[in-house]
């Protein structure tokens, strides 16, 4: 019957409409719905999903062109900072001084630490957070290559959620934290060149504690921070200040610094 017709009609066009919208759901956006001459509820919906899918291609164009200048920038930053890196490399081949050629390892594992944000950041999907452990585990590995000696057998331990993800302001920074706790252990914390940092990260409550240690020596007796402290340590409480978080200095078996800071949602 005719009825019997229209209501198929109507029917089909009703699913053509909820089958373009759920192509418009997966991203695709060739599909469009047809508008007869009719004038009906079906033809004012039809042209509404089309515009719809117009304006979310037009915006997904938008951010995917975002998206590309995002990974780019990231991409720039992080081979200038490397270009940096390789340039104080070489400077090290013909410097004798050993306090200076220090200082060029230093800054060069400094540079390097905000480098490693940016090649993270290129290599993911997520520009905005990156995940700790994975940054962790590749700096460490960095900076022991930096400082290790033909006898140095230096073990790490790395206890860190596999799904903690920090923000790019807050990993720069806890970053080169990391850069200069792990650096001054390395450095001065094993008479014997054998022993262990561990590192890991907690939450208490609303903040994280991130605890960065080692089973080395431990600072002498009459330690006074605002004399006897170098700029690595200077650094590494004004860091912590930089984005609002604590930091506690303990002396267990060795040197064990506690970075608190309050978790964003």
């Amino acid at each position: 019957s005719l009825g019997e017709v229209e209501k198929n009609f109507e029917k089909a066009r009703g699913e053509k409409i909820l089958e373009v919208i759920m192509s418009y759901a997966r991203l695709e956006f060739h599909e469009k719905t047809a508008i007869s001459d009719k004038g009906d509820v079906y033809d004012a919906i039809a042209a509404g999903v089309n515009m719809l899918g117009e304006e979310l291609k037009s915006s997904v164009v938008s951010l995917r062109e975002k998206e590309q200048l995002l990974r780019e920038i990231h991409h720039r930053v992080k081979n200038n900072m490397q270009i940096i890196s390789s340039l104080l490399n070489l400077q090290t081949h013909n410097v004798q001084d050993q306090k200076f050629l220090a200082l060029i390892t230093e800054s060069r594992n400094r540079i390097n630490s905000m480098a490693l944000v940016h090649e993270m950041l290129y290599a993911t999907t997520d520009f905005s957070k990156i995940k700790l452990k994975n940054y962790t585990d590749i700096l460490c590995g960095s900076i022991y290559k930096s400082y290790r000696k033909p006898d140095m057998k230096i073990n790490f331990f790395i206890d860190i959620p596999a799904d903690i993800f920090l923000e790019i302001d807050q990993m720069i920074h806890l970053g080169m934290i990391l850069n200069e706790i792990v650096s001054n252990s390395l450095k001065y914390a094993f008479d014997n060149n054998e022993g262990i940092i561990s590192i890991s990260l907690k939450q208490i409550g609303p903040n994280y504690s991130f605890t960065i240690e080692d089973n080395g020596k431990g600072l002498p007796t009459d330690f006074n921070q605002e004399k006897d402290g170098n700029l690595g340590m200077q650094l590494i409480y004004m860091l912590t200040e930089q984005f609002n978080g604590t930091v506690k200095r303990e002396q267990k078996t060795g040197v064990a610094y506690i970075i608190g800071w309050e978790i964003k949602n």
